[in-house]
């Protein structure tokens, strides 16, 4: 029994969802988007990472009081 590449599977169905929509990269995001919106509870966001340096501490309207 031959196993078939998964890559090639990939291709295929790459293939097969392009020609749906004419090979539109308009078309194809807008039924991501709609797919994207069926499974809306499934999908995980990812917080965006920070600039490096960018510092994670929270700015202060004014500056701290010194200590007695």
């Amino acid at each position: 029994m031959k196993r078939e590449n998964p890559i090639e599977e990939i291709w295929r169905i790459r293939d097969k969802l392009g020609a749906k929509e004419g090979y539109d990269v308009h078309q194809l995001f807008q039924r991501l988007r709609r797919e994207e919106s069926t499974y809306a509870g499934r999908l995980v966001r990812v917080a965006p990472r920070r600039a490096a340096g960018e510092s994670s501490a929270t700015l202060r309207d004014e500056p701290p009081r010194p200590k007695s």
